[in-house]
């Protein structure tokens, strides 16, 4: 081919004239569906991370209220409540069974800001003296 020559257009083969206006369009709708989707999915994998994150920190919160009210003195166990970072509160209650002189302890944590979720425990204390009924 001489540099003075035309350049001339070589002729399609029948059924080959590029993509059509259908054919673009369907793959518009499927690859927007299929992005849709994953960001879906992503988005959820997110907010479960989360949840889960703040339902291990408030057992941990819990658990480490209860070991503290353990090595309290018996005698000196007594109802309350505090927050933790400024995201968990944490209220305790004590209930004395008369007849064994054992204490109950009942510990709920919960964490109204990101989500209402509470976690209850449950816990008996007493003296540790051997007592007969």
């Amino acid at each position: 081919m001489r540099s003075d020559e035309p350049i001339r257009n070589i002729p399609a083969r029948p059924g080959q004239h590029g993509f059509g206006m259908l054919e673009v369009v369907i793959s518009i709708v499927l690859l927007g569906l299929v992005g849709s989707t994953t960001f879906y999915f992503l988005h959820n994998q997110d907010s479960n991370t989360t949840l889960g994150t703040d339902l291990s920190k408030g057992m941990f919160i819990g658990k480490r209220k209860l070991d503290s009210l353990r090595i309290i003195r018996y005698g000196m166990v007594q109802a309350g409540s505090d927050t933790v970072n400024n995201r968990y509160i944490r209220r305790w209650y004590i209930t004395t069974d008369l007849d064994t002189d054992r204490k109950q302890v009942d510990l709920l944590v919960s964490w109204p800001l990101s989500a209402s979720h509470t976690i209850t425990f449950n816990t008996l204390v007493s003296d540790d003296q051997y007592k007969v009924y």
